[in-house]
């Protein structure tokens, strides 16, 4: 890692104390990563995880460096090794940055780093409404630190026509109406027995035999004499007639006549 030589200069350096400048409140710019890594290049989520499993004593000191607990540490070395971590552009300007010399961890605060520099991000809660962003660029695996703000959900507010339809109780269920009453019709009375005086009865009863009689059926009860009748009529014919002595035909009776 080449940092920048006017803070890292031994010559500069006593320079800045002398004027009472520390040099925790100077910036760092970084012009190049790589060349003091904490734990490699990796090309690949699964690399960086590999790497990671084999330095877990350099990273955990790395945490450690900057300012992280035990449980934050292991809150984010889970999360690191989860399907969650996201792979982002990392922030140019960090509060600290981790790296490896000598067999050696350190740390550097208020560092810049080149741009377009990519790496995976894990966020952890912070009380004030904060988040603590660690970093871990893929050119170096150098652990870094970006305390920042919390990002804020924007709530629209709703329209009072909307939220009063909202607030207002859910209409009451609407009974179906009862099946009106099935009706029949009504059935026509049999009309009542009329009494007709006895005079009335004595004058109507003849019409009613004879109504009763159809000339068709008085003629067919006639016609079952008619085979009687025929000899009787022969016989007057042939002694009863005009005294010319001459004897009238004998009609045989039908067949079927006694």
């Amino acid at each position: 890692m080449v940092v920048d030589i006017l803070q890292k200069s031994l010559v500069v350096g006593p320079l800045m104390f002398a004027l009472g400048i520390s040099p925790a409140l100077a910036t760092t710019v970084i012009a190049q990563l790589g060349t003091a890594p904490l734990l490699g290049s990796s090309s690949s989520t699964a690399e960086m995880r590999s790497r990671v499993a084999r330095n877990e004593g350099v990273l955990s000191a790395a945490a450690a460096k900057l300012g992280l607990t035990p449980a934050q540490y292991a809150q984010f070395h889970a999360e690191l090794m989860s399907s969650r971590t996201a792979y982002v552009t990392v922030p140019r300007h960090l509060d600290a940055m981790t790296w490896q010399g000598g067999g050696h961890v350190y740390a550097l605060h208020d560092v810049v780093i080149p741009a377009n520099t990519h790496g995976w991000e894990v966020d952890l809660p912070a009380s004030g409404g904060r988040v603590l962003a660690l970093y871990m660029p893929a050119l170096c695996g150098n652990l870094s630190l970006l305390n920042k703000t919390a990002p804020v959900i924007a709530h629209h507010a709703m329209p009072a026509r909307v939220a009063a339809l909202a607030a207002a109780p859910p209409p009451a269920p609407v009974e179906a109406p009862a099946p009106a009453p099935i009706v029949e019709a009504p059935v026509a009375a049999a009309p009542a027995p009329v009494a007709v005086p006895n005079d009335e009865v004595a004058a109507v009863a003849p019409v009613v035999a004879q109504a009763a009689f159809p000339p068709v059926a008085a003629a067919a009860a006639h016609a079952g004499f008619l085979p009687f009748l025929i000899p009787l009529i022969a016989g007057v014919a042939a002694f009863g007639g005009g005294g010319s002595g001459s004897t009238a035909p004998i009609i045989a009776a039908p067949a079927g006549c006694p």
